[in-house]
């Protein structure tokens, strides 16, 4: 019996690039919380819904 194989969403272009730099700050800094702001939050939530992750 096969497993359903859910599409993991990728990022590219300059969202990609975007979070590899609030990475490696994460990195650098691991004191700072602020992650996204609020278009970024919106986008975040919207893409949980839509793969049906838990929030």
């Amino acid at each position: 019996m096969a497993t359903p194989v859910k599409i993991i969403p990728t990022l590219h272009g300059e969202a990609a690039r975007a979070f590899i730099e609030r990475a490696e700050e994460r990195e650098r800094n691991p004191r700072n919380i602020v992650i996204f702001n609020e278009k970024e939050e919106r986008a975040y939530i919207e893409m949980m819904k839509r793969s049906g992750m838990p929030l």
